[in-house]
């Protein structure tokens, strides 16, 4: 991996066992942040007091094209949220959590507060899905013909469900159906300039220097810009390498499931977020590939559309291939410090204190872990 990409090298050995509960909350944070979001926005910030932590949705990184009412970006605060509350089950504290504890703070999607050590033994399904987190990735490479076992999917139905959420496996003539609404969807926003123009934004090369997006694709402007076929990020590869024809993605549709809630409200885009980031550990711990599919979520009359021909009581909320084989695709991750405040003071933004400063000490312990 790159440097770019140091931010999945974690060590369990890095964890300050003998720190202070900010320095804890600290690292868990590390293992949040590997949370997936839509173009690697990347929209979330945290903000350390004592032994809690808020975590906020950062708007700055909102997709005002394919998300215009934030839903996708409340989904991938709370999958951060799931990583973070799984890293301190994992490293064996208490945790009290709050879902939109204060109406006035519209940004502020939940409060975690550290609890004592847990006497606790955390069992081997969770100690497996906390070791997938930095394995995980969206695989946009083109899958083998391998089933996915019954019995996996059932696993992955009863991780959403944990959380309130549904996953619904589609059947094969369903199935086909959203495969075209995938391929209006992909028509109907590749025609739009300004569509393509935020696609082109996030997957600018230049993406390294900042951590986020998807530089790797290594998609020029111009490029992107003027052609209005479906992009590997919007969909998958083939076997050559190129985006998937409409064409080989009507004959040979992959396994498709759709994660959704009882209803569109925000707690319910909080649920699915959790629900969708246990579906994605509970997969890669099952050495099963996944990514999105989840154009018609992001044009209002197909999701309607879509609503219908699943004809299953509630909201669809992010369409998934499921699979076997493909290519990672790990995505850089924005240094710590430009995401996370402790006690107030934004790391990457104002000089460490003075020697004879009350909080020297810890301000060089917590910029240690960010070095990290």
């Amino acid at each position: 991996m790159s440097d770019y990409l140091d931010a999945w090298k974690l060590s369990e050995k890095d964890f300050p066992e003998k720190g202070t509960a900010q320095e804890k909350m600290a690292f868990f944070v590390r293992y949040a942040v590997l949370a997936p979001s839509a173009y690697n926005t990347q929209p979330w910030y945290f903000r350390i007091k004592d032994n809690v932590l808020s975590l906020y949705a950062d708007r700055r990184h909102a997709l005002a094209l394919i998300d215009p009412d934030d839903r996708q970006l409340d989904i991938a605060c709370a999958a951060a949220l799931f990583n973070l509350r799984l890293a301190i089950e994992y490293f064996g504290y208490n945790e009290t959590t709050e879902l939109l504890p204060d109406p006035a703070e519209e940004s502020l999607i939940a409060r975690v507060k550290l609890g004592e050590k847990s006497d606790r033994t955390i069992d081997d399904s969770r100690k497996s899905l906390f070791g997938a987190i930095t394995r995980r990735h969206m695989n946009l490479g083109a899958f083998n013909e391998k089933q996915v076992p019954d019995d996996i999917l059932k696993a992955l139905r009863a991780a959403a469900a944990e959380h309130g959420a549904w996953l619904h496996i589609c059947p094969e003539p369903e199935k086909r159906e959203i495969v075209k609404m995938i391929i209006e969807a992909d028509h109907i926003q590749a025609a739009n300039k300004n569509f393509r123009r935020e696609l082109a934004s996030w997957v600018d090369p230049q993406r390294r220097l900042s951590g986020d997006g998807w530089p790797d694709l290594g998609m020029r402007y111009a490029t992107t810009m003027a052609s209005r076929r479906a992009t590997i990020v919007r969909r998958y590869a083939d076997e050559k390498g190129q985006p998937v024809s409409d064409e080989d993605l009507l004959q040979n549709p992959p396994l498709i499931a759709v994660l959704g809630s009882k209803s569109g409200g925000a707690v319910e885009r909080l649920a699915t977020g959790q629900a969708f980031m246990h579906v994605l550990l509970k997969a890669e711990a099952e050495n099963v590939a996944v990514s999105t599919l989840n154009q018609p979520c992001e044009v209002p009359e197909l999701r309607l559309v879509l609503h219908d021909e699943l004809e299953h009581q509630g909201r669809a909320q992010l369409i998934l291939r499921l699979g076997y084989g493909g290519k990672p695709g790990y995505t850089p991750r924005r240094p710590l410090a430009q995401v996370l405040e402790i006690q107030g003071r934004h790391q990457a933004a104002s000089p460490a204190p003075a020697a004879n400063d009350p909080g020297a000490g810890l301000f060089r312990r917590v910029r240690g872990l960010f070095s990290k």
